[in-house]
This record gives structure tokens, sequence and C-alpha cells, in this order.
């Protein structure tokens, strides 16, 4: 499968359990990389999924019909958030990943967001760089918003390590969702 054989369309409430699979196998690999604390299988509720798919702010990645990732938009503070994304580790490496954000910036485009926020760990070697070739820029904590301190609190709350973790950014304006060294396709 290429990027160009994924859809990407709004999810269902009927992709929830295929959705918090795919999420326990990704956790798994940040395990493998030395996180333990994704061990706890930390997914999206049954409830949140529900009303993220009914308000348009949750879409799926498929391949002839069989779901292999997932984008969650959530709100932090005032800024547009990426929630949660994960890509089944069968289907990494083939663009999916890069499809369901190109998803989320455009969504954020439309909306009129002026920016699109997430955190993520800095230390896992296919994540924070991953980010930054989509335009992603990491918020040093003497910038952080209020709700991102409160987001830091509550994930410092719930094990996660935010010595390894970073708040990150992208600014955007109008025009295709692409970031620095991202090139249409």
């Amino acid at each position: 499968m290429t990027e160009d054989e994924v859809a990407i369309r709004p999810a269902l409430p009927s992709d929830f359990n295929v959705c918090v699979a795919i999420d326990v196998a990704t956790e798994a690999q940040f395990v493998e990389a030395g996180h333990p604390e994704f061990a706890d299988g930390g997914t999206i509720a049954c409830a949140e999924f529900s009303a993220a798919a009914n308000n348009g702010r949750l879409a799926v990645a498929a391949d002839q019909g069989v779901v292999v990732g997932w984008v969650y938009l959530a709100t932090e503070g005032d800024e547009l958030a990426i929630g949660q994304m994960s890509v089944d580790p069968g289907f990494q490496g083939r663009g999916i990943g890069a499809s369901l954000l190109r998803w989320a910036i455009e969504q954020a485009l439309v909306a009129g967001e002026q920016t699109l926020v997430l955190n993520t760990q800095s230390d896992v070697v296919w994540n924070k760089p991953w980010y930054e070739r989509f335009g992603f820029e990491t918020v040093e904590p003497a910038e952080w918003t209020v709700a991102m301190q409160h987001t830091t609190s509550e994930q410092t709350a719930a094990g996660l390590d935010w010595s390894t973790r970073v708040h990150m950014r992208r600014r955007l304006t109008t025009g295709p969702a692409y970031g620095a060294g991202e090139a249409a396709r």
C-alpha cells in the first residue's frame, strides 16, 4: 500500500475497537523504546472517541476499507491540538501518518486556526524529528501556555516523564498542509 492508496475518511463510532487495537500496538513501540509508562494502555475512551467522531474531529486511514491508522483533534486551551495519532505498526513507513497529519493540518486551516499544537516524546527517534519535517517547532517551557502547563501536570500525574516530552506548535498560513522540507506530492 502506498500513500496514494490510503483513504482518509471521517471515523465512525464502529471504528473504535480497531483504533484502540492500533493504539495499543503503537504504545508497545514506546515501551520498547524505553518508555514503560506507556504499558498501561491509556487509550482514548469510547465516549470521547464517539464524540470526536460525531463532531468531525477524528479521522481514520483505510486501505480497502481496513482501518490502519487514526488521528484525533482536540483542543488545548485556545489552540487546536492533535490529541492522538496512531498508525498500525505493520503499515508504518508508507506515508499513512503523513496523510493523517496533512488531514489534521487541513482541518485546522479550514477552521481558520492560527496554530496546531501537540505533545510528544522528544527522545524517540521517530517522533519529534518527524513532526519537525512538517513545520512543528518545540515550544520552550518559558513559552508554554496555561493549557500546556495544565496538560504537562495532568500527564505527569498520569505517569508520563516530562523530562523526555515536548510541546510542539505549527503556525498555520493559508496554503497546502506541508511543512518545512515537506514537498507536495
